[in-house]
């Protein structure tokens, strides 16, 4: 089985409940979405074809020996959208077996009942700013776990921020699984962002892209 994949590298998770962890990820090549922030255009079509094997085989090297414990060796599946293509959720599976905990990194465009339930599903709800909003599954909610998965809002502007606090408050969404609220790069000020979450009192993880606060914006491979 084989996979394009545009680069695997050694980093630290930049966002969600486990920021700050070292990460290995495997980001695969190609997404049909086409969000206004993306900043992983490269990964659109670059990319070479690697066997299932040699990915499992390289994770193994780079991570050495799974073990337990709240910073144990971590790998994430990203793109792209990873689930654009079909066999990804063997390659989550394969991945699983090596005895790594494991996370997913989506859009919610594609079916999650696919996935393993193990996987950590960090789920991006897009938002009418990210020009994809309509990309979506509602079926996928019932496929986050409490206390394992993720549903992140990249917050383009004020009207985002109102329609992402309307569609979980509608839902009661933040009764169910944790609830990031993140600002676009470059686009919405983080302290802005952070005083509306306090001073409404919502129930959301506000955070950061620490990849880019740490080796900057444009800087690949972290």
């Amino acid at each position: 089985m084989t996979f394009k994949v545009n680069e695997v590298f050694h980093s630290i998770q930049g966002e969600g409940a486990r920021a700050g962890r070292p990460c290995l990820f495997i980001r695969l090549t190609g997404c049909p979405l086409r969000c206004t922030y993306c900043d992983t255009a490269y990964a659109f079509h670059e990319g070479v074809m690697r066997e299932q094997g040699d990915l499992l085989a390289e994770v193994r090297r780079r991570l050495g020996p799974p073990r337990t414990g709240p910073c144990a060796p971590f790998v994430e599946l990203t793109g792209g959208e990873p689930l654009a293509h079909p066999d990804a959720p063997v390659l989550l599976r394969g991945l699983l077996d090596l005895g790594y905990e494991v996370a997913l990194e989506t859009a919610g465009s594609h079916d999650l009942t696919l996935v393993p339930r193990e996987v950590v599903k960090i789920v991006d709800r897009k938002t009418p700013g990210s020009g994809e909003s309509h990309r979506w599954l509602e079926s996928n909610l019932e496929c986050l776990v409490p206390g394992q998965d993720e549903l992140k809002f990249v917050l383009c502007d004020a009207e985002d921020y109102d329609w992402a606090r309307a569609w979980c408050a509608e839902r009661r969404i933040w009764d169910r699984v944790e609830v990031l609220f993140s600002p676009a790069w470059g686009r919405v000020d983080p302290a802005w962002l952070a005083g509306q979450v306090l001073a409404d009192g919502l129930p959301v993880r506000f955070q950061l892209q620490l990849h880019k606060l740490i080796w900057g914006a444009e800087a690949r491979g972290v």
